[in-house]
């Protein structure tokens, strides 16, 4: 049985040098996977462009979501007939992908949302399935994505959830392992070994590959947004979704090796995580819509901004964007210590 690999994860989690990591464990990333840096991600991608914009952005978009959303997309993604010609064509894909190998590799961040639409192609084909699910600190998360799209700190966080909780929830027994960017760059061997352990990868480690992924590939300068538990409680945008403190430390204890999947420990403490985030969901779908709207906002924005005498005052409104900045900065902050009382 052909076996498929894939990196669950919220977008700035180091989807993308877990990815990569799988090549010294043997698994094929194949010539299409995008290998193109960029500002973001300096050492490359590591992303299926057919997938990403052919595929997954296809889904999102007949099921009306955004790159914003903080909801969940579960039950619109199961046995939905407007997403029948797309099945076709991730079948036809992953069957040019796979047609001369036994195992491959893909990842892209909205695949974690969407993933009951690939659980039914990999049942099509029969494919073996296992899941690497990338953890970091969401608060480190909130803020590289901040920087990346512009989006609060607040929607950062329920964005990580909203990852996060459907990639545990829907890998329920399949193959799967933890893994901690944060751990990964501390020690790559030793989570590669977890990788492979766990996932009882038979394929021959590349010893060559993996030095070079472990000493010239990761890049320790490159990680910025550090945190840890401690901070992640204390501060005070995290008031806005505690349920992430309590996941992310149920989840690293996880990447640790301290209880397992199956443990009774886990299955206790992953009730109480749902139950917690059942109980707050409702107030996701209001946000959800205030987000939606202002997107739209944006759009009629840029549409004013074209016209010829918006073009005309430019220089006047550069100086006035400028002074506007530095005061949204200081509401900003203002805001933040007011909410939540820092």
């Amino acid at each position: 049985m052909k076996e498929i690999f894939v990196v669950l994860g919220m977008a700035r989690s180091g989807t993308s040098a877990i990815t990569r990591g799988l090549k010294t464990l043997g698994i094929e990333l194949s010539d299409e996977f995008s290998q193109n840096s960029n500002e973001w991600n300096p050492k490359g991608i590591w992303e299926d462009k057919d997938i990403v914009y052919h595929i997954n952005r296809r889904v999102a978009q007949r099921l009306g979501d955004t790159w914003m959303s903080v909801h969940l997309m579960d039950d619109l993604c199961r046995n939905n007939e407007a997403l029948i010609d797309l099945k076709h064509q991730a079948i036809e894909l992953l069957t040019q992908r796979m047609n001369h190998l036994s195992a491959w590799a893909f990842k892209d961040p909205r695949t974690s949302r969407i993933l009951p639409f690939w659980q039914e192609v990999f049942q099509a084909l029969s494919l073996d399935e296992n899941y690497i699910i990338a953890l970091r600190n969401p608060l480190a998360v909130a803020y590289s994505w901040q920087k990346v799209s512009g989006a609060d700190l607040e929607v950062g966080l329920l964005q990580w959830l909203t990852h996060l909780i459907p990639a545990i929830e829907n890998t329920v027994g399949k193959k799967r392992v933890v893994v901690s960017y944060d751990l990964m760059l501390e020690n790559a061997r030793l989570q590669l070994e977890r990788i492979q352990h766990q996932l009882a990868i038979a394929t021959i480690t590349d010893t060559a590959e993996m030095n070079h992924y472990a000493n010239r590939y990761l890049d320790k300068q490159l990680h910025h947004y550090e945190y840890n538990e401690t901070d992640l409680i204390s501060h005070p945008v995290a008031a806005i979704a505690p349920v992430c403190a309590h996941l992310y430390t149920l989840l690293m204890r996880l990447a640790r090796d301290e209880v397992t999947f199956d443990s009774s420990e886990f299955s206790s403490a992953w009730q109480q995580v749902k139950q917690e985030f059942a109980a707050v969901y409702p107030m996701y779908g209001y946000i959800n819509s205030l987000l939606k709207r202002n997107k739209e906002l944006e759009r009629e924005l840029r549409s004013m901004r074209r016209a010829w005498h918006w073009k005309l005052v430019y220089p006047f409104r550069i100086v006035d964007e400028f002074i506007r900045s530095i005061r949204r900065s200081a509401r900003r902050n203002r805001r933040v210590e007011k909410t939540y009382g820092a």
